[in-house]
């Protein structure tokens, strides 16, 4: 029996001038057109034309006139501008208006690790994961708080299954099944050069995931968004999976933006070099936007301000806080795409997929800046709030988050004042959700106990 290609199906594929993509499956006979076909149906079709039309299109980025945006002080930055703001912020947590979100869609490949990143075990005492490490901190919020703190979790096509198996086997580290959401974020058809569609085998679309740019959909296709709203959450704390420092819910970064009626706010840290590679948070026309560092000229890259320090110094960490309008607002939103041009693994005349040229789509969370009416940049001290883990070696690797995270736990057993002897060589682990910052940790002295050797401290 012939498969029956659907009619709209069909006519979608022949006006873009693709309608060869089913020719490998009526090749491999059997069911791999009606699996194609289903495949197929999920294509969202103006996407796919803003894809093809991107293939033309020069790289998104910055025209206008630049300049640094003002910067709110660091959380650790002691005074009256970071007390209301942390006031401010924990009345919200307290309200139950906050929810935390960790974008954690990859896998540990390039750490040399079988497994989502955010599972993989990067305390060196305990050796408890990335997850364990912010699931402490989720806990903590909820001790001081008294409310719920939902977390939401967005994996990515790949994990989603694994990461949900790997809290159901700890318990959900003791916060509860009901309060932890999964959400899985989109894919988006990888094309050939040409604009042609890719397969990934005869009854399948090469995708890709679609970013981090992809959190806000993602949430409105989980029905996220409705339910936070009927639990009375408008607020949204962001972060990543692989930077162990991060303050989960920051009271003073969420006050902060609360303070200033911000639609969109973000953690930058500052730059110390003009040509260090990461993403640089400027005002564009006047408008704050996350522009690559190679879009910055070189003149302005290396302009000094008067404190001696980069002139343009914010950099972006990838730690966000959204109104829960605003978010949903962007759901419906079409973000810039970037593109990535490269090898995969997809068929190429036959049945069987070889390596050839390629692109991938993707968009980054941070490109909704510009939408927000206002939005508040804040640094923060790098040593106290950003080690990421993203390489087994080298920079931002295991070792150098290891070694920062040994760092800042001695800083703070140092200001607590608790008079424990700790070793000065090996590391200092202090138990996850011990404490959410230097200042949490002196107010629990009398509770802190060495164990490991003196290496890891708990609380009684």
């Amino acid at each position: 029996m012939t498969p029956t290609i659907p009619s709209g199906l069909q006519a979608a594929l022949e006006e873009r001038g693709l309608i060869s993509v089913l020719e490998p499956a009526a090749r491999a006979g059997g069911a791999a057109t009606d699996g194609l076909c289903r495949d197929l149906a999920q294509v969202d079709w103006e996407m796919l034309d803003r894809q093809r039309r991107a293939l033309g299109a020069g790289p998104p980025g910055a025209s206008g006139q630049l300049s640094p945006p003002p910067l709110a002080p660091p959380s650790t930055l002691e005074g009256p501008e970071t007390e209301a703001a942390a006031a401010r912020g924990w009345e919200a947590l307290r309200a139950g208006r906050v929810a935390v979100c960790t974008v954690a869609g990859g896998q540990a490949s390039r750490l040399g690790f079988d497994g989502p990143k955010g599972a993989f075990p990067l305390a060196p005492v305990s050796g408890a994961s990335l997850f364990q490490l912010m699931a402490g901190q989720v806990a903590r919020l909820r001790q001081r708080s008294g409310a719920p703190v939902p977390w939401i979790i967005q994996t990515g096509p790949d994990n989603h299954d694994s990461t949900q198996r790997f809290f159901e086997r700890r318990s959900w580290f003791g916060l509860g099944r009901a309060s932890v959401r999964f959400v899985c974020q989109g894919t988006l058809p990888a094309l050939a050069p040409d604009g042609g569609l890719l397969l990934a085998s005869p009854d399948r679309l090469f995708r890709n995931p679609d970013g981090h740019g992809g959190f806000y959909r993602a949430l409105r296709a989980d029905g996220a968004f409705r339910q936070l709203r009927q639990a009375g959450i408008d607020l949204l704390f962001y972060c990543q999976v692989d930077n162990p420092l991060v303050r989960m819910g920051d009271p003073a970064f969420l006050g902060h933006h609360l303070l200033h009626g911000a639609e969109m706010s973000v953690k930058v840290v500052e730059k110390t070099e003009a040509k260090e590679k990461v993403g640089l948070v400027a005002l564009v026309d006047g408008v704050a936007s996350c522009i690559e560092y190679s879009d910055l000229p070189d003149a302005l890259a290396g302009q000094r301000a008067e404190d001696g320090g980069l002139r343009f110094r914010a950099g972006n960490i990838a730690i966000h806080a959204f109104g829960l309008d605003f978010a949903e607002r962007v759901a419906e939103t079409d973000l810039p795409l970037h593109l990535a041009r490269k090898q995969v693994l997809a068929l190429d005349g036959g049945l069987v997929a070889v390596a050839r040229d390629g692109v991938k789509f993707e968009t980054f969370v941070f490109d909704a800046l510009p939408l927000a009416a206002r939005a508040v940049v804040q640094m923060c001290d790098r040593a106290e709030e950003f080690a990421p883990v993203k390489n087994r070696s080298g920079g931002d690797s295991v070792l150098s988050s290891r070694q920062a995270l040994d760092r800042r736990n001695r800083a703070w057993l140092a200001s607590a004042g608790a008079g424990i002897a700790v070793p000065p060589s090996g590391w200092l682990e202090i138990q996850a959700g011990l404490a959410l910052d230097r200042a949490d940790l002196a107010a629990r002295r009398g509770e802190l106990r060495p164990a490991c050797g003196g290496r890891l401290l708990r609380a009684d």
